[in-house]
């Protein structure tokens, strides 16, 4: 028997962390995840607003737990200390989810703008084509602004025309 069931949950808690510290007691460690999940599982879903990324908060604060027992004085509230474990590994896998949707957008732009270096090697010829066709002053124009970047205003000065003409 791992307790008497006459003791405050707290002090219960402590006992099962105690028994999991100093015998290495798995069913202690058991009987602890089994009194507390729902609490830690609540409040990462709270945080992260997904079952399956709760599931993994709830999980890391548990292996947390595991590890870092021995180091818990012998005051702490362990419900607190879940608590307070769980909405700070919340905040970890939002931000590593965050920052993985943004690698996946970036890819996924990446594909776009590839897609679109496929599509300009078949425009290309028909680009040459036309620019072929206008007259010298437009032609001029054109590739004064869009292979060379100069502003409206240096062409309209090049070609002796104003600004809104060039």
């Amino acid at each position: 028997m791992l307790l008497k069931m006459s003791e405050p949950a707290a002090t219960k808690d402590l006992e099962l962390l105690r028994q999991f510290t100093r015998d290495h007691s798995q069913a202690a460690f058991t009987e602890l995840v089994k009194r507390r999940v729902n609490l830690v599982y609540s409040a990462a879903l709270r945080q992260v607003r997904s079952p399956q990324l709760a599931e993994e908060v709830a999980q890391s604060v548990f292996t947390d737990l595991a590890r870092d027992a021995v180091k818990l004085k012998p005051d702490t509230i362990l419900t607190a200390w879940l608590y307070s474990v769980a909405r700070r590994t919340a905040v970890d896998v939002i931000r590593k989810e965050s920052r993985r949707q943004l690698r996946e957008q970036i890819a996924v732009e990446m594909n776009t703008m590839n897609a679109t270096a496929e599509d300009w090697t078949q425009i290309e010829p028909l680009l040459d084509e036309a620019v072929a066709t206008l007259d010298e002053t437009d032609r001029a124009a054109v590739l004064l602004r869009y292979f060379e970047n100069q502003s409206l205003r240096d062409i309209g000065q090049q070609l002796g025309v104003s600004d809104d003409t060039a």
